[in-house]
């Protein structure tokens, strides 16, 4: 999940403030800064943007540890049954439906070199297979490439006598709504892991501080549990698990 309360008690102290003199700033008790910082509670998204205005930062930076103009833009949120079916039904009444079927991708890794950072898979998606390459350039940019395979039996053939070898395989039931024509929300149902939520800007209209902000004020629209965001990936996720 993501380290909101480490990134508050960063720029308090940034500032040179104690916990008193930071929530004054805020009009709320040194108990409430304490209780952020300790992860007992955290702040909503109206009080997040009050301390931007405060302390001279933008959303984008208080939530990660970069901020460039070439970032995708993407959250993925843990939810239960109740929280998934109640945003679902949400979105379909004013969206377009864009994908429903199941994917299924395999990771593999070189024999030769450490995969850090890194994601090279064959996803089968609805009898479609695609090889795809993800490179993580730090915590909010990722760079991706991919090609449509005609046949995966010889491919993954291929890959074995190239020496790479298989780390993890997630598999998931996805459906896909494209929301006012520019956040596309992703309910998954992955298996072993459980239900999530992607929702992914596919069309900027402002910078990408704006756009992190807007996309922000879509979660608070549905209130939605910030302090649910997942920052891990699923093959990261299904490592840690089999790892159990």
């Amino acid at each position: 999940m993501i380290d909101i309360s480490s990134k508050i008690k960063n720029l308090r102290i940034k500032n040179n403030l104690t916990q008193q003199e930071f929530g004054d700033k805020l009009f709320v008790s040194d108990k409430t800064v304490s209780s952020w910082e300790s992860k007992r509670t955290l702040p909503d998204i109206n009080m997040l943007m009050e301390i931007c205005d405060k302390f001279n930062t933008n959303l984008f930076s208080l939530l990660n540890d970069t901020f460039d103009n070439n970032t995708e833009i993407e959250l993925k949120i843990k939810v239960d049954n109740n929280e998934y079916n109640r945003i679902l039904n949400m979105i379909k009444e004013n969206s377009v439906l864009t994908f429903s079927g199941t994917q299924s991708a395999t990771y593999y890794k070189p024999s030769n070199k450490e995969m850090i950072n890194e994601w090279f898979r064959v996803r089968n998606e609805n009898n479609t297979c695609i090889l795809n390459y993800k490179r993580k350039e730090d915590e909010s940019i990722v760079k991706e490439y991919e090609v449509t395979i005609d046949n995966e039996k010889n491919f993954k053939t291929i890959l074995s006598y190239l020496g790479f070898t298989e780390v993890v395989n997630v598999s998931k039931n996805r459906i896909s709504y494209l929301y006012k024509e520019k956040y596309e929300f992703s309910f998954d149902n992955v298996s072993k892991l459980g239900l999530f939520i992607e929702i992914e800007i596919k069309k900027y209209d402002y910078n990408i501080e704006e756009e992190f902000k807007k996309l922000f004020e879509l979660l608070n629209e549905f209130n939605i549990d910030i302090n649910k965001i997942e920052v891990k990936r699923y093959p990261e996720l299904m490592l840690e698990l089999n790892k159990l």
